[in-house]
C-alpha cells in the first residue's frame, strides 16, 4: 500500500511589515500636520531635519561608494612602493655585505 502525502505549498504570509510601516508613516504625517497647525515653525524644523538626513545620505554615498575605493587604491600603491623600497634596500645590504666579505679576503 502506497500512501502519498499531500504536497506542501508555502502559504502566502500577510504583508505585516508593509502594513506596519504604512501605519507608522500615516501616524507620523498626522502628527506633523497637527503640530504644524499649532506651531507653524514646526514645518521648518521638519524640513531642516529632512535636509540633514539627505545631506548625511549624500555624504555617505560620496565617501562610502565613490571615494573609498579610491583611498584603497592609493593605499595599495603606497604599500607596493614601500615593499619595492624595502626589497631594494635589502638587495643593497646583501650586495654591500657580499662586497665587504671579498675586500677582507
Amino acid at each position: 500500500m502506497n500512501v502519498r502525502l499531500p504536497s506542501r505549498q508555502p502559504q502566502q504570509q500577510p504583508p505585516t511589515v508593509l502594513i506596519g510601516l504604512m501605519a507608522i508613516a500615516a501616524c507620523s504625517l498626522a502628527f506633523i500636520g497637527m503640530a504644524a497647525v499649532v506651531m507653524p515653525q514646526f514645518l521648518l524644523m521638519v524640513l531642516v531635519g529632512i535636509g540633514m538626513v539627505l545631506f548625511f545620505a549624500a555624504q555617505y554615498f560620496v565617501w562610502g561608494r565613490w571615494l573609498y575605493p579610491l583611498v584603497l587604491r592609493q593605499e595599495q600603491q603606497r604599500e607596493q612602493r614601500q615593499q619595492e623600497a624595502d626589497a631594494a634596500a635589502e638587495a643593497a645590504a646583501r650586495q654591500a655585505t657580499g662586497n665587504a666579505g671579498t675586500d677582507q679576503g
